[in-house]
């Protein structure tokens, strides 16, 4: 039985390590998707006026955090779930 948690763990510290690059881009994604959506708000909040740029920026921002969010679980959940497997 030990043998096959060491497996485990052997394989999950090999599907971080893969990963590292695509999870970094992801994040770096979601940070500068951050930043626009709360500039966007700023804008938005100061004009009192919500034209195509403003709406653009917020709803784009806000689906590219969802996107980059989901992959980021998805390859969570993958990991977590080969942890799980006998």
């Amino acid at each position: 039985m030990p043998d096959s948690i060491q497996d485990r763990l052997v394989a999950v510290e090999r599907l971080t390590k893969l990963f590292k690059a695509e999870r970094m881009v992801h994040l770096g994604v979601t940070s500068v998707a951050l930043v626009m959506l709360l500039a966007s708000a700023a804008v938005l909040l100061s004009t009192r006026h919500a034209g195509l740029q403003e709406l653009s920026g917020l709803f784009g921002s806000s689906g590219l955090i969802t996107y980059s969010a989901s992959r980021l679980l998805t390859m969570l959940l993958a990991s977590q779930e080969l942890e799980k497997t006998p």
